[in-house]
């Protein structure tokens, strides 16, 4: 007894969809960041949409025997820029957004950076304003969210998910 599969052009045509699709999903970049950073100057107000999220990890800035992660937020894609990166300050001439140091000193120390990096700001921010559903060596999931509006610093809401883009050897 032979079994004859037959699919009619409709049915392959879904077939056809499925598997372009999924493809895309394994093509793409996968690493999200969804939410607002909104920070107001004297004179002018920045409210950005936050669409990527990248995580790098690499030597501390000032011990190079100590290992941080850093989270980074933009509206544009950093890919290749962080790839073509040698050292981990080198990644800071391209955001256009907001970077989180998370084990570089017992609060979450955070650069704002807009408007080609000619308004900046830093500060830090209680640990509890960050809430992570994945902490692995390689991913890092969850929602940062604080306002220090008030001393003149950024309104951030942020939910995100990203899997290690790369850990550099060299802080500089």
């Amino acid at each position: 007894m032979k079994t004859h599969l037959y699919f009619r052009p409709t049915n392959f045509r879904w077939l056809l969809a499925g598997c372009t699709l999924f493809l895309l999903a394994l093509t793409t970049h996968s690493d999200v960041g969804k939410g607002k950073l909104v920070y107001k100057t004297g004179s002018k107000a920045f409210d950005m949409n936050i669409k990527s999220a990248y995580f790098i990890a690499g030597p501390d800035g000032f011990d190079n025997g100590k290992k941080i992660r850093r989270l980074i937020f933009t509206t544009n894609s950093l890919d290749d820029k962080i790839k073509s990166c040698g050292a981990m300050n080198c990644v800071d001439q391209y955001i256009e957004g907001l970077q989180v140091d998370l084990d570089a000193a017992p609060r979450l120390l955070y650069w704002i950076s807009l408007n080609n990096q000619l308004v900046q700001y830093s500060g830090t921010a209680q640990n509890e304003f960050l809430t992570l559903t994945a902490d692995t060596p390689d991913h890092l999931a969850g929602t940062l969210k604080f306002d220090q509006s008030v001393s003149g610093g950024p309104v951030v809401d942020v939910t995100f998910d990203a899997k290690l883009s790369k850990t550099f050897t060299k802080a500089r």
